[in-house]
């Protein structure tokens, strides 16, 4: 039993690492076809995920990253998901080898494809009442970022943060499709509270949020967040907290 075990980790290693010594009895050109196939599954898991990311290397560091999270990082799950967030948080070791804006677009690509595949379904669409208690919609992420990520290809590559921070949000519509909206730093407070503190009418709302933004009165405030519920509701961003549509 003993030596089966050593030679199966002997296997592993050398899948993971193909420099690793060959395990006992296999020959190189069938432990070639195992190395090729575990390791081309892993990589197109993270090229299907990351695929701006991937846009933006050259081929051969690509493939070294790739290789290098293979070989270091333990995997205990076989699936999409948990294979591209492994990725994304091993991503951090190798910051120094990747653009200053890597780590956080790789973030925002993550988070389109957990909002993709999220087995909730998407709320309908509902005329806002400000007296109704409110929540976020479970198919919707905030996120604050240095760079405008939403915007990177291979022709805009920022080199320095943004002067001001980039607010966004994605969700997923009623025909589950991953949408994303630019927030102002108001707004994004506005639905952050939402999201912290559910089953809240708009008027609690407006009264946490004037430390805020000091210069505006709770009527203009309210002015402001009134027309933006009402959108936000009928794309189904912000729901009844009741349930109730």
């Amino acid at each position: 039993m003993q030596d089966f075990q050593q030679q199966q980790l002997a296997f592993i290693r050398r899948i993971k690492d193909p420099s690793a010594p060959l395990p006992a009895g296999i020959r190189p050109e069938r432990m070639a076809v195992y190395e090729e196939l575990f390791f081309n599954n892993v990589q197109n898991f993270v090229c299907s995920a990351f695929p701006v990311l991937r846009s933006l290397l050259p081929d051969t560091q690509w493939q070294a990253l790739c290789r290098q999270f293979f070989r270091d990082e333990q995997l205990h799950s076989p699936y999409f998901l948990d294979i591209s967030k492994a990725f994304l948080h091993w991503l951090p070791q190798v910051s120094a080898q990747l653009p200053v804006f890597a780590l956080q677009l790789a973030e925002y690509e993550w988070l389109e494809l957990a909002l993709a595949t999220d087995l909730a379904s998407a709320p309908a669409g509902w005329s806002f009442d400000p007296e109704r208690i409110l929540a976020l919609s479970p198919l919707v992420r905030l996120c604050c970022y240095q760079y405008p990520v939403q915007q990177i290809s291979a022709r805009f590559q920022p080199t320095e943060p943004a002067a001001q921070p980039v607010f966004l949000m994605l969700y997923r519509d009623e025909n589950d499709k991953v949408r994303f909206l630019e927030l102002n730093a108001w707004s994004a407070a506005l639905l952050q509270l939402v999201s912290a503190e559910p089953g809240q009418q708009l008027g609690t709302y407006i009264d946490w949020l004037r430390p805020y933004v000091p210069e505006w009165s709770n009527q203009q405030l309210l002015a402001q967040a009134t027309p933006l519920l009402t959108d936000f509701s009928a794309r189904g961003i912000v729901v009844p907290a009741d349930g109730e549509s």
